[in-house]
């Protein structure tokens, strides 16, 4: 099943060539979530060649124009094309009173609803499910309310053996309660244990997003063994009492946090438009956590099946 993360923009509040402001696309499966929204996204979109029609529900973590600037574009491009799904934005508190007058102030009328979910951006809690995927907030520190997002795949049911199918003769109509933890009775009246019908679905994975916020160690229990983390790295060492001075973070400071966290991969990004290139942002990094990658433009990132730790 697909989990993949689509970069679209991981520059700073200044603009710079070459670099976008936030924004990115989670896919799961079917479904394609967006976090955050930074100035062109939709271009950004258009130019990776994401599906985002398919997009159903928006995640912005705060209210600095580098995160949002780029919505109320992306909304009335919707508009035009003729879309008619609804759409769901969830965020700390403000964007729909600014979102409505941008809106009113163009006699706009969206073809689609728009449902606005205000943000508690002191809670880890959860915000959002559907079938697929739990999301649930992340308290970070920054200058204004600011959030964080925890994707979480939900645990799937046990796969059937095949070949157990063939040699006890199960009926379709049995087996969804076989994968979903029942044991089998036989016309004899002998039971068949669910364990020996099934093999254990592969482990949920799991996705987390820290824009800006500076070194917060409160997030190490909420983050702890995650697939893969994106965590802002708006500087350098060389400019770290910049970093506490804005609550932004430093390359080595992210990748304390996610060692700390025992994450799986750490995709550093929101670079400052002062350093012209990345790559040294990852080196800093792997110093302290190996598994760094610098986020790019256009980067896509799969989060593979985990195997399973079983004995067949």
């Amino acid at each position: 099943m697909t989990f993949e993360l689509t970069l679209l923009g991981t520059n700073a509040a200044l603009p710079t060539v070459g670099r976008s402001p936030s924004a990115q696309v989670l896919q799961i499966q079917h479904h394609y979530y967006l976090i955050d929204c930074g100035e062109g996204t939709q271009v950004r979109l258009l130019e990776y060649k994401v599906r985002h029609s398919r997009i159903r529900q928006v995640f912005i973590s705060h209210l600095h124009g580098d995160h949002f600037f780029g919505l109320i574009g992306l909304l009335t491009s919707w508009q035009l094309s003729g879309r008619r799904a609804a759409l769901d934005i969830y965020s700390p508190e403000g964007l729909e009173r600014m979102i409505r007058i941008q809106l009113e102030a163009g006699a706009g009328r969206l073809s689609y609803p728009l449902c606005f979910h205000v943000l508690d951006t002191e809670q880890h809690a959860l915000i959002f499910e559907d079938q697929l995927t739990e999301v649930y907030s992340l308290p970070l520190q920054h200058r204004i309310p600011t959030t964080g997002f925890l994707f979480r795949e939900k645990p799937r049911p046990a796969n059937i053996r095949p070949e157990k199918i063939e040699e006890y003769d199960i009926p379709v109509s049995k087996i969804p309660e076989i994968k979903a933890g029942a044991d089998l009775v036989l016309p004899d009246g002998r039971r068949v244990p669910h364990q020996e019908l099934t093999r254990p679905a592969p482990p949920p994975r799991a996705y987390a997003y820290c824009s800006d916020t500076r070194y917060t160690e409160s997030l190490v229990p909420l983050l702890e063994g995650v697939n893969l983390l994106y965590h802002e790295s708006t500087f350098r060492e060389d400019n770290r009492e910049r970093a506490e001075k804005t609550f932004h973070s430093t390359a080595k400071q992210a990748a304390t946090l996610a060692k700390q966290a025992g994450v799986e991969k750490l995709v550093l990004g929101h670079f400052s438009s002062r350093y012209k290139k990345v790559e040294p942002f990852a080196e800093e990094a792997r110093e302290i956590f190996s598994n760094t990658v610098a986020g790019k433009e256009g980067m896509r990132i799969e989060v593979p099946t985990p195997e399973r730790k079983i004995e067949d």
